[in-house]
């Protein structure tokens, strides 16, 4: 019975009587390394000591996040995300191979956590919203070079909808900011920038 009369709640009322909630999200997610590989036309002996030749990455992105909605048109939401794992490939001649007992080959694993404030528009006559939110992430970078977290920023936006009372949906886009800086070997210090388009399904409660 207190199913059905949800069922004919307006939105406001849905969002306001399940205000914490939480699921898992899938989708597609890349990293940037591919911005470090010079552009065919301008590789050359120099850039190719200190520059990857090539980057393999982008894939199945996933992960988990909770969040608490304040009011239907304001939440705040904690999530981890894991980005697919890059390989980068290295002249024979260069830096990386000289200083790492002749290896050719860097594969580099990222994971982030963020917390994002979200401020969300409900849709006239449905149970859907358009948000965009904001807020500042702990990037991940792991490999055999390099394993540092860093504080960054990070932006999204997307569309949920309620497919029950206490289900709800959302496809989201999201960008988070890296860290790259001017130095012979470059891929010493950067943390990759990390852009993704994914699927959340949560349960409210």
């Amino acid at each position: 019975m207190s199913d059905d009369t949800s069922s004919h709640l307006s939105p406001e009322a849905i969002f306001s009587s399940h205000p914490v909630y939480g699921g898992g999200t899938i989708g597609y997610g890349s990293t940037t390394w591919r911005g470090l590989v010079p552009a065919e036309s301008k590789q050359n002996v120099a850039i190719s000591l200190s520059a990857p030749v090539r980057a393999n990455e982008g894939g199945t992105v996933w992960g988990a996040f909770a969040g608490y909605e304040f009011t239907p048109y304001f939440a705040l939401e904690a999530n981890y995300l894991h980005y697919p794992s890059a390989t980068l490939t290295f002249d024979e001649d260069s830096l990386f191979t000289f200083d790492y007992n002749q290896q050719t080959a860097l594969q580099t694993n990222t994971e982030v956590v963020f917390i994002m404030g979200k401020f969300m528009l409900i849709v006239p006559r449905t149970s859907v919203r358009a948000y965009s939110g904001f807020g500042l992430a702990n990037l991940h970078r792991d490999d055999f070079v390099n394993e540092q977290w860093k504080v960054t920023p990070t932006f999204g936006a997307g569309l949920n909808y309620n497919l029950t009372p206490q289900l709800m949906s959302a496809i989201e886009f999201n960008y988070t900011a890296g860290y790259g800086e001017a130095e012979v070997n470059p891929i010493n210090s950067f943390v990759p920038f990390l852009y993704s388009l994914f699927f959340k399904l949560s349960y409210r409660i």
